[in-house]
């Protein structure tokens, strides 16, 4: 092929060429003038795009935005759909407290017991009100027929008392860790089990009491430490709401108990110390000292015996820091019974008292060894008693405030007897005077070879009519006594 021929070949291909790219140009200008149907913007669509934005809307964390879901239902979301957890718009509206749109949701068809369920509760509409204290929510969710509906898991139980509990549940029981709020403002933090108080936990009560510790059958059982309003403290053990067991307790004015309760009541061995430093150390009854037991006084007396509500009672023996002791019976606080006392000075009494005096049968015994048996009345001898005296000489007779008072004998160690009466521990009134043997030289005073006169006597000593008799009985002289003289003189004697 020459030159020009393949030149009008090269030109006819670059025609087809253009003509082909220009018929193709033509088929997309026609295709682009034709539009396509837009299936996004059909009423379905949006429909089931407003369905699902509602769902997502209702996945977000609360408070939601209450515009947003409610645009989303005008435009065909439905009011009944829930997240995945089954949390609802009336759920969101509990929450938010919104009644309009409570009741909007209940006209709706959400059900007013809607379950939201997470892994750990089970919470209904009402659940949320109560939470977040939306009082006319929980009013008209209660009306429509709301209830907590929890049977596992973390909820709120409110009771027709006005009690609340804010806790987790087990088969509808309160079980595990929960607070329980009382109508009174007390209330209690800690565990649970088949509804009732068990295990450690708190208990406040509205007074300003608090107890912390273990419990069992919502009673305080256990260990635990109870803090009273008022300042006073128990720390020990308990049952059946009641100190039980070893304890120590604290007054708030410091003083301390340590030992064994019994129901609520201090009871068997302990201790008792008071802020005074007075100490108590045996058994208790009934909150009592009763029974053994040692008292140590501040001021370093001691007491060790029985006792009983409180006081030395029984048998005992009580020590004075200055050196005196007494043992034997004690009756409320008191020296009553037999007992024996010794002084420290050396003297010593054993017999009866009556509330710290001695009073009845009794011995006293001096240091000079002196001696009286006898009665008293009101820490003295009187009564009938003998007195027996260290140099010899003895007494036995009636005594008045500690003296020889009334009938009595006195008994000289020479052998000379006064038989008669007395007052203020002297010879007053009649009385018989003897001297002690027949061989004796002495002679009744002022009365030569007198050994017998019978006769009166005034502090004494011979005074008024009286009678003088010799050795054998005769009578030497019979008048009257003046200061221990015969007045009317007195005959020889051969």
């Amino acid at each position: 092929m020459n030159n020009r021929a393949s030149k009008i070949l090269i030109v006819f291909l670059m025609f087809l060429s253009l003509g082909t790219a220009a018929q193709k140009t033509a088929k997309t200008r026609k295709s682009a003038a034709k539009p396509a149907i837009d299936t996004n913007s059909t009423p379905e669509h949006k429909k089931r795009v407003a369905i699902e934005l509602y769902k997502a809307e209702l996945e977000k964390p609360s408070p939601k935005d209450l515009n947003i879901l409610n645009d989303l239902l005008a435009k065909g979301a439905n009011i009944t759909d829930a997240s995945k957890q089954g949390w609802t718009l009336l759920h969101e509206a509990a929450y938010q407290g919104d009644t309009a749109l409570i009741v909007r949701c209940l006209k709706g068809g959400v059900p007013v017991n809607a379950v939201y369920l997470t892994a750990t509760s089970k919470n209904t509409p009402l659940y949320w009100s109560i939470h977040n204290n939306h009082r006319d929510a929980q009013q008209l969710l209660t009306q429509n027929g709301g209830t907590l509906g929890i049977a596992d898991g973390y909820g709120i139980q409110q009771y027709d008392s006005g009690n609340k509990y804010f806790g987790y549940f087990l088969n509808g029981d309160k079980s595990g860790q929960g607070a329980f709020y009382y109508a009174d403002s007390s209330h209690y933090e800690g565990g649970w089990e088949k509804d009732e108080k068990s295990g450690n936990g708190i208990f406040y009560w509205s007074w300003g009491d608090r107890y912390e510790g273990e419990m069992a059958h919502d009673k305080l059982s256990g260990k635990g430490i109870f803090y009273f309003a008022n300042g006073n403290k128990y720390e020990g053990e308990w049952k059946n709401s009641l100190k039980d067991g070893v304890g120590h307790f604290y007054w708030k004015n410091g003083d301390e108990y340590e030992g064994h309760y019994e129901k609520g009541e201090r009871s068997g061995e302990g201790i008792f110390n008071w802020a005074s430093c007075d100490r108590y150390v045996g058994h208790f009854e009934h909150d009592k000292q009763s029974g053994q037991g040692n008292f140590y006084f501040e001021n370093g007396d001691i007491y060790k015996g029985e006792w009983k509500d409180d006081l030395e009672n029984g048998t005992g023996t009580f020590q004075w820091a200055v050196g005196h002791s007494y043992t034997g019976q004690f009756l409320n606080n008191k020296l009553d019974g037999h007992g024996t006392c010794y002084w420290k000075n050396g003297e010593k009494y054993d017999g009866h008292y009556e509330k710290n005096i001695r009073t009845g049968q009794g011995s006293y015994y001096w240091t000079n060894k002196d001696k009286y048996i006898g009665h008293f009345v009101n820490n003295e001898r009187s009564g009938h008693g003998s007195y027996y005296y260290d140099n010899g000489d003895a007494y036995e007779g009636e005594w008045f405030h500690d003296q020889k008072s009334g009938e009595g004998t006195f008994y000289w160690k020479t052998g000379d007897k006064y038989e008669g009466h007395f007052e203020n521990d002297r010879k007053n009134g009649y009385g018989v005077y003897t001297i002690g043997t027949k061989k004796a030289k002495r002679s009744i005073s002022y009365c030569k070879k007198c050994k017998l006169y019978k006769g009166y006597w005034k502090d004494g000593v011979k005074s008024g009519k009286g009678e003088c008799y010799m050795q054998g009985g005769k009578m030497v002289y019979s008048g009257n006594f003046e200061k221990d003289k015969p007045k009317d003189g007195y005959p020889g004697i051969h």
